[in-house]
């Protein structure tokens, strides 16, 4: 039988803590947008909260999980493949989220942008999981417990903000009660589902095996926390006005009313000061992690 350690019964007790919380925090960030009266309140509370998350997502990437999987991975070759794997997954969702998906947009000749309107809400639900679910498991197969309450800080600060942007987005494509409920329950079980997975490779995996394993899944979810601050959060939250008025102009002229006319940002600022203090956070704590 196999010695289970106080800290393993902690570490275990810390991502079903995380997977709940998760859970909460996506179901909250998906109801706002449906019960709030003031959507313009919540919608300047969740873009200050993104630029912060943005911020530690860039923290988490850098200075923690891009150097864990450089050190699992340097046993095994001297190459440096774990910044070889970041860039993959940082490739692979560039590809995803601007390549494939967009492919799938209304093509000249097509349905008016009126019929392919629920289809909007469905490619962002598909992108959100895949993140979901490389993030989640990269929680899941962290042995420590100070890792693991970096990587849960990360995702927790974005996962609000990225349901409650999903939300609005099929709310606004006029998706029916049912639809809105199935596209929330299916977005807030994929980090969780990722943690389920993640924890129980590395429970029944042990040794070289397991180590070798969680060094490429960091890498990959390096990759993946980098790509979702620069490319989804910072960018989108920090995008040049002319950028987000060509937004505006494409989604009237497919018929879709879900992007607000543009005005100029006077939160610019305080954004970017939210996007260096989740980043100087994450950088401080990795002097004891």
């Amino acid at each position: 039988m196999q010695y289970v350690s106080p800290d393993m019964i902690s570490l275990f007790a810390l991502k079903i803590i995380a997977a709940l919380s998760i859970l909460a925090v996506g179901i909250l960030g998906g109801i706002i947008p449906l019960l709030a009266a003031r959507l313009r309140a919540s919608q300047r509370f969740f873009s200050l909260g993104n630029a912060l998350a943005g911020g530690i997502f860039l923290g988490v990437g850098f200075t923690h999980l891009l150097p864990e999987a450089g050190e699992m991975l340097a046993e095994f070759t001297d190459y440096p493949l774990a910044p070889l794997l970041a860039a993959a997954g940082i490739a692979i969702l560039l590809w995803i989220d601007r390549v494939y998906f967009e492919s799938m947009g209304p093509a000249e000749g097509e349905e008016s942008g009126e019929q392919r309107r629920p289809l909007y809400p469905m490619i962002m639900l598909a992108a959100l999981s895949i993140h979901s679910v490389i993030t989640g498991i990269a929680l899941g197969l962290e042995p420590e417990v100070a890792a693991s309450l970096l990587v849960m800080t990360g995702i927790l600060a974005h996962k609000g903000s990225a349901s409650f942007a999903l939300m609005v987005s099929a709310h606004a494509a006029g998706l029916n009660a049912p639809n809105l409920r199935l596209i929330l329950a299916v977005f807030v079980l994929m980090t969780p589902l990722g943690i389920l997975f993640g924890t129980t490779v590395s429970s029944l995996m042990q040794g070289e095996s397991a180590e070798l394993v969680e060094g490429v899944f960091n890498a990959l979810a390096a990759g993946t926390f980098i790509y979702i601050a620069i490319m989804d959060v910072i960018g989108g939250e920090m995008g040049r006005i002319e950028d987000r008025m060509a937004r505006f102009v494409s989604s009237a002229l497919v018929g879709s009313d879900d992007v607000d006319m543009p005005v100029r940002d006077r939160d610019r600022p305080l954004k970017f000061l939210l996007v260096l203090i989740g980043l100087g956070s994450m950088a401080v704590l990795g002097i004891w992690v």
